[in-house]
């Protein structure tokens, strides 16, 4: 498991919920911050509590504390095991606006992520961000933001019991509520898209379209979009 999370902490990505016998494998741009506030809520039964960064705030057991071999035994088919994840091309233009774009403070860690020598108010244009994330490799440069679906979910290492799609996602959650037989707890929808703007950066660019189709064929083709 450690190959697919080089220079990263694997217990950022890894949420399980030892006590309702579930595992949440994060995959960024597609639901997270919502699946860690509803399993906080499974975890602790409070369902008011207030998070500022629910990814560095949640109460979630942490692997260190449930241990790796309980970890391994449950994504290996003791437990629930689950995830999301999102139409590629949408993801995509999704981590863009949020994070190249709008997310001034995370755009300090451009310049890292994309190897360029940037100040932290310059905005990287799309075509040249793609022209970019084409040329990393996929596990060892990309950030989990943008690596391909397959390999958050560390396909094929790690099957699951549902992958559900954030297009549909109340239905999917509540489908994999129930598969596991959780308690009901509200659910509070985090981190919608801040874009007021109504266009598309693949707005008269086909070709741009078929780029990032072909930069996540392996997503299209495992998870069926």
């Amino acid at each position: 498991m450690r190959q697919y999370f080089p220079g990263r902490s694997m217990g950022r990505y890894l949420c399980p919920v030892p006590e309702h016998n579930v595992i949440y494998v994060k995959n960024p741009k597609a639901g997270c911050s919502t699946i860690l506030v509803w399993l906080d809520r499974l975890h602790t039964g409070d369902n008011h509590h207030e998070f500022g960064n629910v990814h560095r705030e949640d109460r979630l057991p942490r692997v260190r504390e449930v241990g790796r071999a309980t970890i391994v035994r449950m994504l290996s088919g003791g437990a629930y095991r689950f995830s999301f994840v999102r139409h590629p091309v949408r993801r995509f233009e999704s981590v863009y606006w949020d994070k190249m774009v709008y997310a001034l403070k995370w755009r300090k860690n451009v310049p890292a992520a994309l190897g360029l020598d940037l100040s932290p108010d310059t905005t990287v244009p799309f075509e040249q961000f793609l022209s970019i994330v084409e040329e990393q490799d996929p596990v060892n440069e990309m950030d989990p933001h943008w690596r391909p679906q397959h390999v958050n979910l560390m396909h094929p290492l790690v099957t699951y019991d549902h992958v559900g799609r954030l297009e549909d996602f109340a239905a999917e959650l509540e489908y994999i509520r129930e598969a596991a037989g959780l308690p009901q707890v509200p659910l509070e929808v985090r981190n919608t898209s801040r874009r007021t703007e109504t266009n598309s950066v693949y707005d008269g660019r086909p070709d741009l379209v078929r780029r990032v189709e072909r930069l996540y064929a392996t997503d299209f083709e495992l998870y069926g979009y």
